[in-house]
């Protein structure tokens, strides 16, 4: 009798003990954010008009009773990652009063560092929009967009431990202080660095922006957002670019 006794309770905590470890592995498995399965990764037949990023805040002046912008920006539609740390997005750069609408479609390799297609107009017309570009040119852009597996993506910037060092140094050309070296470091390890000395500098001002993960490996784009100084003086540029980080 204490035998039986004594295997049915063996047998019940080896139920709670084996229960346990199921809730909290499940626990665990809620708590995680688990990279999407590469194999997973579904090219889609066609792509929609994506949204646009924000990465800095406008902002705007008075002058008695009308309201001006304070800086111009590169807009930034982002569209969405590769397996291979791709990332397609689409630009509007300002319009610097020149009077004509700008457009460029970009698929970069962030392991290179470098576009592997981009596009633009070949003449830019003095009016145009987005969605009529998008519209217009659909079948390259899907085509290189399947072409090199580029799956949308819902984006938004993320916070990052990466910091940014800069060095200023006074313009002789433009009479103030520009960015003369730019230096990316997380966890004690540099990231990016890069010297400007090019004798017309217009880089008034870099900072980082915040990160835009891709969802199927550890590579990360920092996104560093500048102020260019405008053609003839004020309202300057918001313009950007990207540093790769993670493997």
């Amino acid at each position: 009798m204490k035998t039986f006794k004594t295997i049915s309770l063996c047998l019940i905590l080896s139920s709670v003990v084996l229960s346990s470890c199921k809730n909290s592995g499940e626990a665990q498995k809620k708590d995680e954010a688990p990279k999407a399965e590469v194999s997973e990764v579904q090219v889609p037949e066609h792509y929609s008009l994506p949204a646009e990023l924000q990465y800095a805040e406008p902002e705007t002046y008075q002058v008695e009773d009308k309201t001006y912008p304070l800086y111009l920006f590169d807009k930034i539609y982002p569209i969405g990652w590769s397996k291979d740390g791709k990332l397609a997005y689409m630009e509007e750069p300002a319009d610097e009063a020149v009077g004509a609408y700008f457009f460029q479609f970009h698929i970069y390799d962030l392991n290179t560092g470098k576009d592997v297609f981009t596009w633009k107009p070949e003449e830019d017309p003095m009016d145009g929009s987005l969605a009529q570009m998008f519209e217009d040119n659909k079948p390259l852009f899907e085509s290189k967009l399947k072409e090199n597996g580029i799956v949308p993506q819902q984006f938004k910037l993320e916070e990052t431990d990466a910091k940014m060092d800069k060095t200023m140094a006074e313009s002789s050309f433009l009479s103030c202080d520009v960015v003369k070296a730019v230096k990316i470091t997380r966890g004690g390890e540099v990231i990016y660095n890069n010297e400007n000395n090019e004798e017309y500098n217009g880089n008034l001002s870099q900072d980082i922006a915040g990160v835009l993960k891709c969802p199927y490996n550890d590579i990360s784009a920092i996104m560093v957002k500048t102020i260019q100084r405008g053609y003839e003086g004020p309202p300057h540029v918001y313009s950007f670019y990207f540093v790769k980080d993670g493997k």
